[in-house]
């Protein structure tokens, strides 16, 4: 099923991200790149995902929920929630996914070295 037929079926509205997550089924523990976030799903790229229907564990920085597999084409793939991510847990997501910080050392001579 491409992205384009899934659209009209979201119930929620997506957050572009970029983070880690995993997947986690009884027979693989599969680490993929979550490319946009809902409060009912996320779309993830990644290696081959679980087959559609499969029923999984989603783990994103230590949360977690059941899911099942929705929808692959390719390299993406989409997982639908079993339960609805509570609001600020999913504002915590969309925010660490969407900025980038940057660390400026400091040089040797600013710390006597």
């Amino acid at each position: 099923m491409t992205e384009r037929n899934f659209l009209n079926r979201r119930r929620a509205p997506r957050a572009a991200v970029s983070l880690e997550a995993s997947v986690v089924t009884m027979s693989e523990y599969q680490f993929f790149e979550l490319v946009d976030l809902s409060a009912t799903g996320a779309k993830m790229r990644g290696p081959t995902p679980p087959p559609v229907g499969k029923t999984a564990l989603f783990r994103l920085d230590g949360f977690q929920t059941l899911c099942r597999l929705a929808w692959a084409d390719g390299e993406y793939c989409g997982v639908r929630f079993d339960e609805i991510i509570p609001p600020g847990v999913l504002a915590r997501f969309r925010d660490a996914g969407t900025t980038a910080t940057v660390a400026i050392l400091p040089t040797n001579d600013e710390v006597g070295i």
